[in-house]
């Protein structure tokens, strides 16, 4: 498995995701921005970080696999 280190502000965004999960987009956009203090694009950003990052890590996992 293919190891990935957070940062403390990726790791708060990723605690708050897992700690609301199943969480809709605006409903994390609104905790982001009290508790991170995020603007609703930052948070949308971050998202698209973290979705590619993980197509990035799967795809890393089946090369490993081959």
């Amino acid at each position: 498995m293919v190891e990935l280190k957070l940062g403390n502000v990726e790791s708060q965004f990723a605690d708050i995701i897992w700690n609301h999960e199943p969480i809709p987009s605006g409903e994390l956009v609104k905790i982001c921005e009290k508790e991170l203090e995020w603007k609703k694009s930052t948070t949308y950003t971050m998202l698209s970080v973290y979705v590619n990052v993980e197509s990035l890590r799967m795809k890393m996992e089946s090369y490993h696999h081959l």
